[in-house]
């Protein structure tokens, strides 16, 4: 087992302690919604606040206010009430700077930078303790996540030289690193209890020497695109996108569509590959795809995908018992793969109607995040059993 396997159970003689996915997952959840309300609305000028309207504010709010808070809720183990609120603080201040356009830089940088270093610090910290070989790359993929974040708004605000692409699409690299890792091992084990559920007996063994190879590959492909160096960014992202079909070749995964917890897990990696496809083809010059699609197959598909149906596996285990019926699920997940696709390939399909297919998935996307805000707010309000 890895740490990542471990369960955290919280009971009620731990009751003086609190999960922190019972703060993050619901906050997670509503602040998806309505990043994207609110960025949409400034984009159309429907309303005027200075500064969210960029779609640099959109990617960063969703990859270091949403995605962090996801992590979080998953990684970090149950702590006390004063601690736990002061770090959900530290990350609703960055949450909120745009509210205060007026502050000086160094305060903003202070106040966006302390919830990712202290979750990296604290993630590492976990990581470290199990003392296994093959954790190593988690701590360190941590660490990067908290150096991008804060490196990504140094960037923003001048005080660093912007590299060759958008520093928030370079730091999606690093949280597709994270999802690749952890999802490289959970997606196997869920699969084969799906399996197991049905009366099959499968094995799906662990192929370290491929992990390290997709890791390698993502670093290669992230400095490729730092540098601004097109060609080898391409070549790059087509050889990660075979080597995520390697890894996928043995996972069973059209077995386990009948399971809402586990079929939506293989469906993110689908678009971890797609968008490793689409950005190949991309940074050659074969494919220009409108509106960032690459980018959000990456990022919308694979990150979105995972960390959805992540939060509502964790909410089931740790909780204790499934947070709706099977049906639900399915529509749930077959929803927002609707909506992630019109926000991918919409404004290629339909290039004189862009606004309108971005308010299209908008409206899917506000459909299935209220829904699952709906299913986790009150488990995380259950007392622990």
């Amino acid at each position: 087992m890895t740490a990542l396997d471990e369960p955290v159970t919280e009971t009620v003689a731990t009751a003086k302690r609190v999960g922190p996915w019972r703060l993050f997952f619901p906050s997670a959840l509503l602040l998806a919604p309505l990043n994207v309300l609110l960025w949409l609305a400034a984009r159309d000028g429907l309303i005027a606040p200075a500064g969210i309207e960029s779609a640099a504010w959109h990617g960063a709010e969703m990859l270091f206010g949403y995605s962090f808070a996801v992590i979080a809720g998953f990684l970090l183990q149950p702590m006390r009430w004063p601690p736990l609120l002061l770090l959900w603080f530290a990350w609703l201040a960055g949450r909120l700077l745009w509210l205060v356009p007026e502050w000086p830089v160094t305060i903003r940088l202070t106040l966006a930078g302390a919830f990712p270093f202290v979750l990296a610090a604290l993630g590492a910290y976990r990581f470290a303790a199990v003392k296994r070989a093959r954790n190593l790359p988690f701590p360190l993929i941590l660490v990067a996540l908290g150096v991008a974040a804060v490196g990504a708004g140094s960037v923003q605000a001048g005080l660093l030289p912007a590299p060759g692409r958008d520093p928030v699409a370079l730091a999606v690299y690093v949280v597709v690193a994270l999802i690749a890792l952890m999802g490289g091992r959970l997606v196997p084990t869920a699969t084969v209890g799906a399996l197991r559920a049905q009366g099959l007996i499968v094995r799906i063994p662990p192929r370290p020497a491929l992990e390290l190879a997709l890791l390698l590959a993502l670093l290669a492909l992230a400095l490729a695109d730092a540098a601004g160096a097109q060609r080898v960014a391409g070549f790059t992202a087509l050889g990660l996108a075979a080597l995520f079909v390697a890894q996928m070749r043995d996972w069973h995964g059209l077995r386990t569509l009948v399971d809402p917890e586990v079929w939506p897990l293989h469906a993110g990696f689908l678009w971890l590959t797609a968008g490793c496809v689409l950005t190949g083809l991309d940074r050659l010059g074969m494919l220009t795809l409108p509106d960032s699609g690459a980018l959000h197959a990456l990022s919308a598909g694979t990150i979105g995908t995972v960390t959805l149906v992540m939060m509502l596996r964790v909410t089931r285990h740790r909780a204790g018992g499934r947070v709706a019926p099977a049906v639900l699920l399915h529509g749930l997940h077959i929803l927002f793969a609707l909506a992630v696709a019109l926000r991918v390939a919409g404004g290629w399909m339909l290039p004189g109607h862009r606004g309108l297919v971005l308010w299209w998935s908008a409206a899917a996307w506000l459909v299935v995040y209220v829904l699952a805000a709906a299913l986790v707010i009150p488990a995380a309000r259950r007392a622990p059993v």
